[in-house]
């Protein structure tokens, strides 16, 4: 055989067993785009993305200077290279070939901020920036992080829903604060690191409206009555007052921008993981679902992630007595705000002036509560 031949052979060869090679082929890094780099926890994520191994490419995008920042990144000696995109202009370039979009808030808003104020400040863009997902990186997975979650998930759920892209797998919010938090305080309950400390959420996104479960918690299980006063503790309210009475502030936001950013680099490094083939990348998410079908359509249950992004949902365990109660009052919750995410899409789809009903309701509750406090 001639060398022409053998060249000739060995070529069909390659080309003709590749086609069915039983092996699954998956990449060995992702690309993230941050929306809202400019912001505290958008410097702080960033800065913590830059050094996650399963990076390849971190796209920046912020209002004024974001460049800079991007630069100092670029110094740090990682595999990671960052790219920047400055203004509104460059959302639609930051997202190109992206395999995971987080949408970070763009707006210092206070704490005690009610819901209503919240959506209609952060709502517009959040919207416009699903179109623009929609558009330019339909395939990637989407991690909504602006609050409240419970209710701008649904947002650009809806939006997607109206092209041909929609996948409900692709599109979850995050838990990842509500997350962090629980686990820290089961580990300083029982005096241990909160590194080895995992504490099932479900329920929605927001602290108020969380449920960590300390009846499965890892590594140790705790009962009802030990879990009471961290539940509280959880909430913000007295332990004497859980759950009769809910937080002091509706705690849609909490402001720790530096427990959040690790946060959601552990989530974004627990989801890049599956993407590129671990089959072990689990997650507490807030989701699209039918688990509580008759309740609501979204819900945090435990998650797990791969390529095509949610490959199973492993839905909700058996709950104690005091869980399934704090579990409905959830259900509602999350219930009323999917209905303040379709009012906010057909306030902002018709274009009305006249204040959204969400908004026209909280107004009218505010004023009860004035006279019912000059009466009394």
């Amino acid at each position: 055989m001639n060398i022409q031949n053998f060249v000739k052979q060995k070529f069909q060869n390659i080309n003709s067993t590749q086609p069915y090679s039983s092996k699954k082929s998956f990449q060995k890094a992702v690309q993230v785009c941050v929306l809202g780099g400019h912001t505290p926890l958008g410097r702080f994520t960033s800065f913590l993305l830059k050094q996650n191994p399963v990076l390849s490419l971190l796209r920046i995008q912020g209002e004024k200077g974001v460049d800079e920042m991007g630069m100092e990144l670029n110094s740090i000696d990682t595999k990671c290279k960052v790219k920047t995109f400055e203004g509104n202009e460059g959302v639609p370039n930051s997202m190109k070939s992206a395999d995971i979009v987080l949408i970070l808030g763009a707006k210092n808003l206070n704490e005690d901020t009610s819901l209503a104020d919240r959506v209609l400040e952060e709502g517009k863009r959040v919207y416009d920036i699903a179109k623009e997902c929609s558009k330019f990186s339909p395939r990637a997975l989407i991690i909504v992080a602006v609050p409240p979650v419970s209710v701008f998930t649904p947002v650009v759920t809806e939006v997607f829903r109206q092209t041909d892209w929609y996948h409900p797998g692709r599109i979850v919010g995050s838990a990842a604060l509500a997350q962090i938090k629980a686990n820290t305080l089961l580990a300083r309950n029982q005096d241990m690191d909160p590194h080895i400390c995992t504490v099932p959420i479900v329920g929605g996104p927001d602290i108020d409206v969380a449920l960590p479960l300390f009846s499965r918690a890892i590594p140790v299980e705790l009962s009802d009555r030990d879990a009471q006063p961290l539940l509280a503790q959880f909430r913000g309210v007295r332990a004497d007052e859980f759950p009769d009475k809910k937080a002091f502030v509706e705690n849609f936001k909490e402001n720790a921008p530096m427990s959040e950013a690790f946060a959601l680099n552990n989530m974004i490094n627990r989801i890049g993981r599956g993407i590129c083939g671990d089959d072990k990348a689990y997650y507490n998410c807030f989701a699209r679902t039918n688990v509580l079908r008759s309740a609501c359509k979204y819900l945090v249950t435990t998650l797990q992630f791969s390529r095509g992004g949610v490959v199973h949902n492993y839905g909700l365990p058996q709950l104690t007595a005091l869980e399934s109660d704090l579990m409905q009052r959830a259900a509602l919750q999350i219930k009323d705000r999917e209905q303040i995410a379709k009012d906010f899409i057909n306030y902002v789809e018709v274009g009305r002036d006249d204040p959204p009903p969400f908004k026209v309701k909280e107004i009218a509750k505010t004023k009860l509560l004035q006279q019912t406090f000059i009466r009394g």
